[in-house]
């Protein structure tokens, strides 16, 4: 059972896989003038491997090793300053540009569960740290100086199905960034992402 709890005094493992869509964003904030450029969201794809471990009657850790796309996309290709009028912002627009990242996420985060006969709904939470594989972006304007390391934190929720010894799950996570993909001063930037996916799980007893 998917959400079962230990039996013969034996702690049960699981793990699995899961695939689904990203929704991505960036805020851009500008900090010398306080300014934040608005993004549109963009798709991608996000996979996973997940393990579960110390499975208690309620509570486990959980570890994801993920392949997932970040990123934006925006008319603007510029912001300036007019220093002379007052510190005016000119927002400068043009045609539709696009930013991706390709990362390598790793998450150990908190599973918390409830069991009710076959269906185990649980939450998740921890912190989330993404290698950067590769970024491309169409703008005239790319990022420089990018953390190859970014922090940030992933808060999720799911819903389990046990079936055959084996459980299947529909999740989404929120996965925001605490720290910048870029923090060269003037421009700091962060990804934000909502991940929805569809999961298999296996479990074993030790």
């Amino acid at each position: 059972m998917a959400g079962a709890q230990q039996a013969d005094g034996q702690e049960k493992l699981s793990w699995g896989a899961k695939a689904g869509i990203s929704l991505s964003n960036q805020s851009y904030k500008f900090t010398p003038i306080d300014y934040s450029m608005e993004t549109d969201i963009i798709l991608g794809p996000a996979l996973s491997l997940f393990l579960e471990t110390f499975r208690g009657e309620h509570v486990s850790f959980q570890a994801d090793l993920s392949f997932v796309y970040r990123g934006s996309s925006t008319t603007t290709q510029s912001v300036t300053v007019n220093h002379l009028d007052q510190d005016r912002i000119i927002v400068n627009e043009g045609d539709l540009t696009t930013s991706r990242f390709r990362c390598l996420s790793l998450a150990p985060m908190l599973r918390a569960r409830n069991d009710f006969d076959r269906l185990s709904p649980y939450a998740l939470v921890g912190p989330k740290v993404d290698m950067i594989l590769d970024y491309d972006t169409d703008s005239e304007y790319p990022l420089e100086e990018m953390n190859s390391l970014v922090l940030g934190l992933v808060v999720g929720v799911g819903a389990e199905f046990s079936v055959g010894g084996k459980g299947l799950f529909a999740e989404v996570q929120f996965q925001p960034d605490l720290s910048p993909v870029t923090n060269r001063e003037p421009l700091l930037v962060n990804n934000n992402s909502l991940v929805f996916t569809l999961g298999i799980r296996w479990i074993q007893i030790p």
